[in-house]
């Protein structure tokens, strides 16, 4: 009998994460990332900080709200902060303030598209997943969960700066994590692809190219990217296929096609699911976070990118790449 993927990389993660090591990251990728979630906000004991793009209501969300009011019944400072030109977070703001959260929205000059939460400047959970019942229940997505001192403290000290319209701190490194700061995306995968020797493998939901323009952060990635390939790394890449979004299609298309001619090998995943993750695996170093492959993404936007240097966690996603490789090819 053949073990599903998913259960083959799991297996693969728990077995070979065994090193006597305090607190490895995990993955909280697809359905593991409710979990994780709610082990954060039940564990909370002083301060619970929630950065994201949205918070939609629904049957998923609807029940962590109740956690997130025990939490304040327990003496937890919760704050969320959540992106002004989403409609629906506008809608959520008065239940989340009425059990007596901090809750507002970003200023307006910042396109907030951040996805972390993070505990007791300790725990954190970081990643592609938005507060929606469709991306927690059904995109593919990808995340981390950390439980480390000066990590933690970064992104509280992360979020209390957007909190107060102000800049992030500089990027930190604690044991095998790095933090990245925002419009520095674009450096460290550069950093990740020009180490490169065996594999590079991605998961791309937005990408916009920029032919021609060789001083663009898009492209100056591309150029590692394709640096790679040609002196005779694996280069793979999966791409979201969209069933009602034309304008991502086209992107995306444009995209796949560059990046064939350059040596690069690109599938689609299936219609049928969104892969909204944001992944980069560098043979044993991982990128997880929030950008997506655009000047907005790599420059402008306020995100929430890790990259953490790991044998163990490189082959669970690497794994998780080829999962969803599949399902584009099962369509």
């Amino acid at each position: 009998m053949t073990m599903p993927r998913g259960l083959v990389f799991a297996a693969l993660f728990i077995l070979s994460s065994c090193a006597p090591r305090a607190y490895a990251p995990r993955p909280a990728s697809n359905r593991d990332y409710l979990p994780h979630l709610k082990e954060i906000i039940k564990g909370a004991k002083e301060k619970l900080y929630i950065s994201q793009l949205y918070f939609h209501m629904d049957e998923t969300t609807r029940p962590l709200v109740f956690l997130l009011n025990e939490a304040v019944d327990r003496g937890v400072e919760v704050r969320c902060l959540f992106e002004d030109s989403v409609s629906y977070n506008a809608e959520a703001l008065p239940l989340l303030k009425r059990i007596g959260i901090e809750a507002r929205l970003d200023s307006g000059d910042i396109f907030s598209h951040s996805k972390f939460v993070v505990a007791d400047g300790e725990k954190v959970i970081v990643g592609s997943t938005n507060l929606s019942s469709a991306s927690i229940e059904r995109n593919n997505e990808t995340n981390v969960f950390i439980r480390d001192k000066k990590i933690g403290r970064w992104f509280e000290e992360y979020f209390t700066a957007m909190w107060n319209n102000g800049g992030p701190p500089s990027g930190l490194t604690s044991g095998i994590v790095t933090t990245v700061e925002n419009s520095f995306a674009d450096e460290a995968l550069i950093s990740m692809f020009e180490g490169a020797k065996e594999r590079i493998a991605l998961l791309i939901y937005g990408i916009k190219i920029y032919p021609g323009e060789t001083e663009n952060p898009v492209m100056k990635v591309l150029d590692a990217l394709f640096a790679a390939s040609e002196r005779g790394v694996k280069t793979e890449a999966v791409m979201e296929k969209s069933d009602y979004n034309e304008t991502l299609n086209q992107m995306t298309d444009a995209a796949a096609e560059y990046f064939r001619s350059r040596g690069v090998d690109v599938s689609f995943d299936s219609e049928k699911i969104i892969t909204h993750a944001k992944l980069a695996v560098a043979d044993d170093s991982v990128m997880v976070g929030s950008s997506n492959w655009g000047y907005g993404g790599f420059e402008l936007y306020r995100e929430a990118n890790i990259v953490i240097k790991d044998e163990a966690l490189a082959k669970y996603f690497y794994e998780y790449f080829l999962m969803v490789k599949e399902q584009g090819a099962a369509k």
